[in-house]
C-alpha cells in the first residue's frame, strides 16, 4: 500500500454502520491523494420478473440518491470539496463484482465494516466483508461495528520475520507519515515456552529484526514489544486491550493448500474479534 493508493473503494450497503465508516474513506483518499469511489452491488432483481424493468429503474433511482447523499454529507466538510468522488453500481454478487471492478487499478484499498458482535462469530464479519479479504489482491481495511476516525495515532503492525514483513513495514511507514502516528511493532511468539525459558532462536529473530529495521528506514516513532503466548489471538488480544491502538495491521500471504489447512486464519480471527480498525495488507515475498 503506497502512499498514493489511486483509488480508495469504499463498497456500501448504505447501512447506518456503512455510514459510520464513510469517514474513514474520505479521509484516507483525501490524506493520500487519491480518487474515493463509492461502491454498491444490486443483487436482488430476478430478471426473469415481469416487471424486472420497473425494478432495475426503482433500485438504480435508490441507489443514486444513497450516493447523493454520501456525496452531500462530506462536502459539508470544505476539506472534501476537492476530493474526487465517482460512484459505481454494481450487479449481481457483491464480492465476485467488487473484486472485479478493483483488479482495473495495481493501487487501491478498499475500506469496508464489519457487522456488530452477535451469537454466531461467523457472522460477525459479514459474507461480503469475510469473501472480499480472503480473496482480495489489494489492502483490505475493516472497521468494526461502532469504530469513530481518530486519525491513526498508535498504529499495530504485527510481524512473524517473514520475508515480506520489511517491505510492508515501509508501506506502513509511508501510510504513518500521513497521519503523524507512532507505530508499535509486534511479535507474539506462539508455543508452551514462557519469557522464562524463550528460546535463544526467537531471541536472535526478535534482535535481527529489530536491527533491520532500525538499520533500513527513516522513522523516528517506531516502537517494539514482544508478547510469549501459547496462541497467537490471545496475545494479540491482551496486547490490543493493554494498548491505545487505533489501527491493527496484518500480512497476508498467499498459502498452499495443505499449509491451508494446518494452520489457523489469524487474520480471519482478528477480522471477527477485534475491536480495533483491521489493515490486511498483501504480502509479496522476494521473488526466487
Amino acid at each position: 500500500m503506497n502512499a498514493n493508493l489511486e483509488q480508495v473503494y469504499f463498497p456500501t450497503d448504505f447501512s447506518k454502520h456503512a455510514n459510520n465508516v464513510l469517514p474513514y474513506a474520505a479521509e484516507i483518499a483525501l490524506q493520500t491523494g487519491s480518487k474515493l469511489v463509492l461502491m454498491h452491488a444490486i443483487q436482488y432483481v430476478v430478471e426473469i420478473a415481469p416487471s424486472f424493468e420497473d425494478l432495475k429503474e426503482q433500485f438504480v433511482q435508490t441507489a443514486n440518491e444513497q450516493f447523493d447523499r454520501y456525496i452531500n454529507q462530506l462536502l459539508q466538510d470544505t476539506r472534501f470539496k476537492e476530493l474526487e468522488i465517482s460512484t459505481v453500481l454494481l450487479w449481481g454478487n457483491p464480492v465476485v463484482n467488487v473484486l472485479k471492478q478493483v483488479q482495473m487499478h495495481e493501487q487501491g484499498l478498499i475500506i469496508m465494516g464489519t457487522k456488530g458482535a452477535t451469537a454466531d462469530r461467523n457472522a460477525l464479519l459479514g459474507s461480503t466483508t469475510s469473501g472480499i479479504i480472503k480473496k482480495s489482491t489489494i489492502p483490505v481495511l475493516a472497521v468494526p461495528y461502532g469504530s469513530k476516525f481518530d486519525k491513526f495515532p498508535h498504529i499495530t503492525f504485527t510481524t512473524d520475520y517473514k520475508e515480506g514483513d520489511l517491505a510492508a513495514l515501509k508501506q506502513i511507514v509511508h501510510f504513518a507519515k500521513l497521519f503523524d502516528s507512532t507505530i508499535d511493532i509486534s511479535h507474539i511468539d506462539e508455543g508452551l515456552h514462557t519469557s522464562d525459558n524463550e528460546t535463544l532462536e526467537d531471541e536472535i529473530k526478535f534482535r535481527g529484526f529489530c536491527d533491520l529495521v532500525k538499520s533500513s528506514i527513516d522513522y523516528d516513532d517506531i516502537h517494539f514489544s514482544r508478547k510469549h503466548e501459547n496462541d497467537f489471538y490471545t496475545g494479540i488480544a491482551d496486547y490490543l486491550s493493554e494498548s491505545s491502538t487505533s489501527l491493527l495491521v496484518m500480512i497476508k500471504y498467499k498459502k498452499s493448500f495443505f499449509e491451508a489447512l494446518a494452520e489457523r486464519n489469524h487474520i480471519r480471527e482478528m477480522a471477527l474479534y477485534s475491536k480495533v480498525p483491521l489493515l490486511i495488507l498483501i504480502g509479496n515475498p522476494p521473488q526466487k
